[in-house]
């Protein structure tokens, strides 16, 4: 189960950057399993920028099966 979602699914509600760029920073934390829909052309561009933003907070990213419980 994820521990983030927002509505990035609904394609009629596409160009809001840095409003998916706010929920998605805002909801990092240790064991964060969050959420984006393929189909969300916002995900997609400002996905890299997140990545980088994380990981200078210092979090890594690791697969499920990494993932200690």
């Amino acid at each position: 189960m994820w521990s983030f979602a927002y509505d990035d699914w609904d394609e009629n509600k596409q160009g809001r950057e840095e409003y998916a760029k706010k929920k998605i920073l805002d909801n990092i934390h240790n064991g964060a399993v969050i959420l984006l829909h393929g189909n969300s052309k916002d995900n997609t561009n400002v996905l890299d920028y997140c990545i980088k933003e994380i990981k200078k907070q210092g979090y890594i990213f690791k697969s499920l099966d990494e993932f200690e419980r």
